[in-house]
């Protein structure tokens, strides 16, 4: 287990994309911090299935919006397990599909709090100890949608092009410190939340204009993300992956 003796915290870790995550980097033998907003539930049986799959988990609430709940979050985290190795940036703002001349500021607030202030706060909570052991991996997940231009995306695919910027910019910041920063960037995804909430023949389209004739799904992604945070990929920084089947090519 290649990452055996390592923490990792996940955030919006308690569903999707983010539970995969932390389900995979627990099965690579890093102990995992499984930030939730609510419910409690959904955190709670997401930890569950890690420690069902032979991993260790704990799950700590805090809104990532709010500096003070994550550097509270990040002491409590370790308190309870150890200093954090691993930053895996997961949690997203479900914003409206909207064209623009009717989205308001606020929508576009919305996603900017979670997806960009949200790792903001995270990576200056974590940043400081990480210096200190010359150590740590920060994965941000970005979107496909930073090089497609889908009608009713403009908010949530210009606040994952601003994160692919910070991402970059903090690489070229950090890396004297022994610290990488990576992104992964999924295409279609067939999450739970996709599968209730797009029609079939909708994602049948999807999968068509995609090189490899299918979806993603969220095993893929997490794979991706455990690949950064190994020790072998010691001299990777700045690099932006992407998991689309081909539909994406940077």
């Amino acid at each position: 287990m290649s990452l055996e003796g390592r923490t990792a915290l996940v955030t919006g870790a308690s569903r999707g994309i983010g539970k995969s995550i932390a389900l995979a980097l627990a099965q690579e033998g890093a102990s995992v911090a499984i930030n939730y907003l609510s419910p409690r539930e959904e955190a709670e049986a997401a930890a569950e299935a890690v420690r069902e799959a032979g991993g260790a988990a704990s799950i700590f609430y805090a809104d990532i919006t709010q500096k003070d709940d994550v550097e509270r979050m990040v002491r409590e985290c370790e308190e309870t397990l150890r200093p954090i190795d691993i930053l895996v940036n997961a949690a997203r703002q479900l914003g409206k599909n909207n064209n623009f001349l009717d989205l308001e500021w606020s929508d576009f607030e919305l996603e900017i709090d979670v997806m960009l202030k949200g790792a903001f706060n995270c990576c200056q909570a974590v940043l400081p100890s990480m210096t200190e052991r010359h150590y740590g991996r920060v994965i941000n997940i970005l979107s496909t949608q930073i090089r497609e231009r889908r009608i009713g995306k403009i908010a949530y695919g210009t606040v994952k092009t601003a994160l692919l910027y910070f991402s970059e910019n903090l690489a070229k910041e950090m890396g004297p410190n022994g610290i990488t920063v990576n992104m992964v960037s999924p295409g279609i995804t067939l999450t739970e939340h996709r599968l209730m909430n797009t029609p079939e023949a909708q994602i049948e389209k999807f999968n068509n204009e995609t090189p490899l004739r299918r979806s993603g799904t969220p095993e893929e992604i997490a794979a991706a993300v455990v690949f950064f945070a190994k020790n072998e990929t010691d001299f990777i920084s700045g690099v932006n992956m992407p998991v689309a089947g081909g539909r994406v090519m940077f």
